[in-house]
């Protein structure tokens, strides 16, 4: 604690001294060491000028060389200025920032009248990581939304790095809801790759009490924050994104709430405490893998102390459970643990036969650069306990929780009996080429509910329940075979609500028995629709079939699964003509299981088009979310698409175009942009963010 308060104090006393106004400086969210170079608009340039102008504020006239005209092929868009494509590509129907950088969901919870509070890491007027806050919106419905905008920022000596993920506990600080967040700040570097010292990322305490207008942090104090300091085990590669959960599960498995007091039996919860708080802590250990470490607070009602566990979920460096399972990298980060059932959240110790124990965690440096690095995967486990007081996880079976441009996913109670979860989507502009012309950086997915998923009667002579995999297998008493897996599901608010609002037409049934693009006689308007649609296999089916979207002559995308390859794929190869965009094939695994006397398999598929976002669900299970750009403005057909399926006919019946989804913002303005800015170079220079 003193070289993190001798290190950091030096830092804030040379820059307030320079900054002339430290506490303005911290009540609007940035480190006063920026103040000097920011502190008029008028002194910052546009990020893509090359001349000095008098305001960041975007251009009200389009640039030289800049042509909006989506009737034809685009220009160099690269010439065009701040925030002038702003709603080219912009979602609606979900959860997404005002304007600027946003990633990582945090702090949602249900309030007392029953709203559900969202918040997410945000960089406001700027289009990369830096200055992490949490921004956040309130919803009744989960379909719209109301800002609260920036609430909880860097500002003391602890978080002057960044507030990163954090979990709310409903009755933490004094009865107050509170967020257990990490804190950063910059003495030495951070990520999964560089040598981190202890203290770079702490966890501290914020509550509020105006349910998450605003937020108050606890001192920096002995007795206040961080809550958590020291690390677990020597050599990390991470320390953040605290998930604080309750789990009669685990308060059984280890008896009371003091760590040195504990039983192995899972029969007995007579010295448990079914409300004590559970935490896990995302990272790792350099050259041993990722590590989930598991913490507890030391006495009921108590979120001021925890104590540490032990790991509770350990992989190797880049390790795999299965193909159908992804990779662990050498990191965790976003961890989620919930023990669920066939209808959500299972509150049981471990009498529920029905129920499972999942772990959900993000991974990093186990994928390619498209995907950012990163997976977002899931584990079934089952807890062990041991007479020493730890406490470890068996994975059972693992999968993917989101095949696509998609990570850290949370997730969350709603309603007592239901665990929703959120994920960020990234945008597929790698080399940011056109971030500045957006104007904003990222959106996140529909929400989902999750659960266990039980397919029972299945086919006992399929060679696939042997596999190593992403499912469960149970062999009943009465002889039949039911397979388990994590569920997942568009939330019905989000699918009623959507319904309601569009204008629906309904394709015929067909069989498609010749190869090509089918276009409905009824067309999308616009880019933001749902496509619904039941494709029956024969058993020797070999055609790959699906949906084409955002469609015209020159751009489209395929979404097509093959039965024999069990692949279900996005192929963007022609989704846009601009060029700077990703547009390699998304790729997830799906098994379709056969019930014992059928002759057919069944894909159930659903797929969400909100202009650049495009999700695509299956079977109630299966999630691959992606980002298309395209740029001429009739690219909003759909239609059949079917390959290779000559002597292996696909049924289709059930077919919905729901045209027109729900505006999830309806208070804010078409263009909520405010220009963007720069912090000028002394944030690079005390190593806290780059300032872009």
């Amino acid at each position: 604690m003193n070289a993190l308060n001798i290190a950091v104090g030096a830092l804030l006393l040379s820059a307030n001294s320079a900054a002339c106004a430290p506490s303005l400086a911290l009540r609007d969210g940035f480190h006063p060491a920026i103040l000097a170079a920011n502190s008029t608009t008028n002194s910052t340039p546009p990020l893509n000028s090359t001349t000095t102008p008098t305001s960041s504020s975007n251009s009200s006239t389009l640039a030289a060389g800049c042509s909006l005209d989506q009737a034809t092929a685009p220009g160099n868009l690269t010439l065009c200025g701040n925030a002038t494509l702003f709603n080219v590509w912009r979602p609606k129907a979900r959860v997404i920032g005002r304007e600027g950088w946003a990633n990582d969901n945090m702090g949602i919870w249900q309030r007392d009248d029953g709203s559900l509070h969202v918040g997410w890491q945000c960089n406001p007027q700027h289009i990369q990581w830096g200055n992490i806050s949490m921004c956040a919106a309130t919803s009744t419905d989960l379909v719209t939304y109301t800002d609260l905008n920036k609430t909880l920022w860097p500002s003391e000596i602890y978080d002057i790095r960044g507030v990163f993920d954090g979990t709310i506990i409903k009755d933490g600080f004094n009865g107050k809801p509170s967020i257990l967040y990490t804190s950063t700040y910059p003495g030495g570097p951070l990520g999964a790759t560089v040598k981190e010292v202890e203290g770079v990322e702490t966890q501290s305490i914020a509550y509020t009490e105006d349910e998450g207008k605003s937020w108050i942090k606890l001192p920096y104090t002995a007795g206040g924050n961080p809550v958590i300091y020291d690390w677990p085990m020597q050599n990390l590669t991470g320390f953040r994104d605290p998930y604080v959960f309750k789990s009669p599960r685990l308060a059984a498995l280890l008896g009371s709430s003091s760590a040195t007091n504990i039983t192995s039996s899972s029969n007995s919860s007579s010295n448990s405490t079914e409300s004590d708080l559970f935490a896990t802590i995302s990272g790792g250990v350099h050259g041993k893998g990722a590590k989930l470490f598991l913490y507890r607070q030391n006495e009921t009602g108590n979120v001021l102390n925890w104590d540490y566990i032990s790991p509770l979920l350990e992989t190797g460096v880049n390790s795999s459970w299965s193909e159908w399972s992804g990779n662990t990298g050498n990191n965790f980060e976003t961890a989620s643990a919930n023990r669920l059932n066939a209808t959500g959240d299972a509150f049981d110790a471990g009498d529920d036969e029905t129920a499972v124990d999942f772990l959900s965690f993000g991974t990093e440096n186990g994928r390619d650069q498209i995907h950012q690095k990163h997976w977002a995967l899931w584990a079934a486990v089952n807890y062990t306990a041991t007479s020493n007081g730890t406490v470890s996880s068996e994975i059972l079976y693992a999968g993917v929780t989101d095949w696509g441009q998609s990570y850290a996913f949370v997730n969350f109670p709603y309603n007592g009996s239901r665990q929703i979860g959120i994920g960020w989507t990234y945008e597929g502009d790698t080399t940011m080429a056109l971030a500045k012309q957006q104007g904003y950086q990222g959106a996140f997915t529909a929400m989902r509910d999750v659960f266990v998923k039980y397919t029972p009667n299945v086919d006992p002579t399929d060679s696939d329940l042997s596999l190593k995999a992403s499912w469960g297998v149970k062999n009943e008493s009465d002889g039949t075979t039911t397979v388990s897996t994590l569920g997942q599901r568009i939330i019905p608010e989000l699918l009623s609500a959507w319904k309601a609002a569009a204008n629906v037409s309904t394709p015929n049934a067909t069989t498609l028995s010749s190869d090509g693009y089918q276009p409905f006689e009824q067309q999308p308007t616009d880019r933001y629709y749902v496509l619904k649609g039941q494709f029956d296999f024969e058993r020797n089916s070999t055609g790959s079939v699906g949906f084409r979207v955002l469609a015209s002559d020159s751009e489209y995308t395929d979404i097509l699964y093959d039965p024999v390859a069990q692949n279900l794929t996005v192929a963007r190869e022609m989704s846009s003509l601009v060029n700077s965009y990703d547009n390699t094939t998304e790729l997830g695994k799906l098994k379709l299981w056969r019930t014992l006397g059928s002759n057919t398999t069944t894909l159930n598929l659903t797929v969400i088009v909100d202009n650049s976002v495009i999700e695509v669900h299956a079977n109630d299970e299966f999630a691959l979310t992606t980002r298309v750009y395209p740029w001429l403005s009739n690219s909003t057909g759909t239609g059949f698409l079917s390959s290779n399926v000559s002597g292996s006919a696909v049924k289709v019946s059930n077919v919905e175009l729901w045209d027109g989804l729900v505006d999830a913002w309806p208070e804010r303005s078409t263009n909520t942009s405010t220009g963007l800015v720069w912090d000028g170079p002394t944030a690079a220079i005390y190593g806290l963010w780059t300032g872009i």
